[in-house]
């Protein structure tokens, strides 16, 4: 059965408690959990590795992106860290906006001067710098669309064509339009990542990222490297971004009815 977005942000986690019947999932915080038997282990054993607060929030996500499966992060750069940890190795390309968020210019930057892969900055708006930057075969091509904080929109659907074309995975930062808005998988992203600290929590009260997968092998080796390096999100913060997404859907449509009110008001008063 097909879901709405709103349902799925609404529902999502809801009376699927069967110690307690909790209507809400409650917040696990247990760092570690004890094995039924000897060497038998239960679904949880690490929080690090797997938290049963974190695996609602992370098919909450999966599904409203229409993805396979997803890793709930500590904040949007350590998603983005993880994907080019996975996927990017030394003397790989990474094919990036020009216009890309500071926070991913600068980790991108940094650790191509020490090696850890190649990066070219590209403005994806012109077809002709696109195409050169694709000729280099590039291992993976971020795609920021609307860019933060310019705000500069490009054609997700006819990036991911070409970079398949040239063998590239397509990863698509999903942060300001959100899946209310957006889904690129849909599009033909192989990747979504969000720095959920903004309008998926929307209380500025949480720093989360998450990467979302078009297929579930890839979802697994994101949650094994998720791991690996450390940067799983934590149940609390867990709780309180699924808490968020439960308003994204009216969130969105109020601030979209406001809009252009706002962009009127503010026209007008630079004319006066």
């Amino acid at each position: 059965m097909t879901r709405k977005q709103a349902t799925i942000a609404v529902r999502s986690g809801l009376n699927n408690d069967e110690q307690f019947g909790c209507v809400v999932p409650p917040i696990t915080l247990s760092s570690t959990y004890n094995f039924i038997d000897f060497n038998q282990p239960r679904v949880h054993d690490y929080s690090r590795r797997g938290n049963p607060t974190r695996d609602v929030v992370q098919r909450a996500l999966a599904e409203l992106e229409g993805g396979a499966g997803a890793v709930m992060t500590s904040s949007g750069m350590s998603a983005i860290h993880l994907v080019c940890t996975v996927f990017l190795k030394p003397g790989d390309l990474l094919v990036a906006p020009h216009d890309c968020y500071g926070g991913s210019y600068r980790l991108f930057d940094s650790l191509s001067k020490r090696g850890a892969y190649r990066v070219q900055f590209v403005d994806q708006a012109d077809p002709q710098a696109l195409a050169q930057a694709l000729a280099a075969k590039p291992k993976l091509v971020l795609i920021e669309t609307p860019s933060n904080p310019l705000l500069r929109v490009v054609d997700i659907a006819a990036i991911c064509r070409e970079a398949h074309k040239a063998g590239a995975l397509c990863v698509v930062d999903n942060t300001f339009m959100s899946p209310a808005l957006q889904q690129p998988l849909a599009l033909g992203a192989d990747l979504v990542v969000h720095s959920c600290t903004k309008y998926l929590n929307g209380h500025s009260d949480v720093v989360a990222g998450a990467v979302i997968a078009s297929e579930a092998d890839v979802a697994i080796e994101l949650a094994w490297w998720g791991n690996n390096i450390g940067v799983t999100g934590s149940a609390f913060d867990s709780y309180l971004l699924l808490r968020g997404i439960r308003t994204l859907t009216p969130r969105i449509r109020q601030q979209q009815s406001i809009m252009p009110k706002l962009s009127s008001r503010i026209y007008s008063n630079i004319r006066r």
